[in-house]
């Protein structure tokens, strides 16, 4: 069975959620069932190919559809392709069934986002960053289109996106969500009923390996966050307070906030730390985040919407403690309040802080939950997942 993923940016393990995702499940589709997977990408990046990726594409849409549709054929014919998984690129789906028309070749798109998080970055403030960003005379008039008339212009971006919504539902053999609780989202924000093409399948785990649960007392008084760093989604203005308050305790002396990643926000985060003199953070950069879960005891997350929370997986699969807000759907169907993790109303500040000071203090608890943590991920193995993804594929194959 030949695969084609199809994502905006090349994958490569580190880049991101999605694209961690895409090596996972591509790799163990092809050592467990002998699949050959390739790549299709837009945007050019100069990495090393993964390995578990025969052969890859870069594309971009011009502006002759049938010439794109063309192209995209010709990519399906000569690998023979037998599926496109489509990794949340709503856009296009409809000419990727134009160009699989007539080969055999079924679309399926995973969606990857909570349904209509989109519109949280159509924010005016997120537009009026954009100042300073390097455009074509074209586009700085339309950004600037959109600046002087922005209640048009976000209802207008909206409608759209509704509108992609359903033309992607209709035209895709199959869309694949992460959760139960998206399938309604995704319906009311996409303005129709039908619920006939809808799958759940959960991200699997990004390591193949899972932390010795006997070396849990050996983890360091560290507290990680792995996430873009970015404000829309990720919140981390509201992590640092956290953080600030947390090391006004004497519980917290010894302990370390880390953050792994990159984005378009760090200035804004280095100035609130140097203003607000709060101690023990450091910005890692981009990094392999493996080492970091390893010696980590406790996760953060603050984030105001996510699709499903790779890094709590990956976490708990390292035996890392995770505190989230209950802000999105498929939360609580990682984390078990109490058990395996630490799920906080959204909003309540007061308790997300008690409960980690709770859990720096209380060594055996947390150790606890660590252990339960690692138990509880192997629910979202590779193996599991990949085998429900080739269950769908023979399925649908039939």
């Amino acid at each position: 069975m030949n695969i084609l993923f199809y994502t905006h940016g090349k994958v490569y393990a580190t880049r991101g959620g999605t694209e961690r995702t895409t090596v996972s499940l591509a790799s163990a589709l092809t050592q467990l069932y002998g699949c050959r997977c390739f790549s299709l990408y837009e945007a050019e990046e100069h990495t090393e190919r993964e390995n578990c990726f025969v052969a890859e594409f870069q594309w971009q849409a011009g502006r002759d559809y049938q010439q794109d549709a063309e192209t995209l054929r010709k990519i399906i014919v000569n690998n023979r392709i037998d599926y496109i998984i489509d990794q949340g690129i709503f856009i296009h789906v409809k000419l990727l069934c134009l160009a699989a028309t007539g080969t055999g070749c079924k679309v399926i798109l995973a969606h990857h986002y909570e349904p209509g998080a989109e519109t949280l970055y159509m924010s005016l403030r997120e537009h009026w960053a954009k100042r300073h960003e390097k455009m074509s005379l074209r586009r700085k008039c339309k950004w600037l289109f959109d600046l002087v008339f922005y209640p048009y212009s976000k209802h207008k971006y909206v409608e759209t996106l509704r509108r992609t919504y359903r033309e992607a539902y209709f035209n895709a053999h199959s869309v694949v969500l992460l959760s139960k609780g998206f399938i309604e989202a995704y319906q009311q924000f996409g303005r129709f009923n039908d619920n006939k093409k809808f799958l759940i399948i959960p991200n699997s785990l990004s390591f193949n390996e899972f932390f010795p649960i006997n070396e849990i007392a050996e983890k360091k008084p560290v507290i990680l966050i792995v996430s873009r760093i970015e404000e829309v989604h990720k919140r981390l203005s509201l992590a640092l307070k956290i953080w600030a308050n947390v090391k006004k305790h004497t519980d917290a002396n010894g302990w370390q906030l880390k953050i792994v990643g990159t984005g378009k926000d760090m200035p804004m985060y280095q100035r609130m730390i140097e203003n607000g003199k709060i101690p023990n953070v450091t910005f890692e950069g981009h990094q392999n985040p493996l080492p970091y879960y390893k010696e980590a005891s406790l996760f953060m997350m603050t984030s105001r919407s996510e699709s499903w929370g790779l890094t709590l997986t990956e976490a708990q699969q390292m035996g890392v403690v995770p505190i989230a807000f209950d802000t999105y759907a498929s939360l609580r169907e990682i984390i078990t309040n109490g058990q395996d993790g630490v799920v906080v109303k959204e909003g309540n500040v007061d308790v997300y802080i008690n409960r980690m000071l709770d859990l720096m203090r209380n060594d055996a608890e947390r150790q606890r939950m660590a252990r339960q943590a690692i138990v509880s991920s192997q629910r979202f193995s590779q193996e599991k997942v990949a085998e429900k993804w080739w269950n769908l594929l023979s399925e649908t194959k039939q």
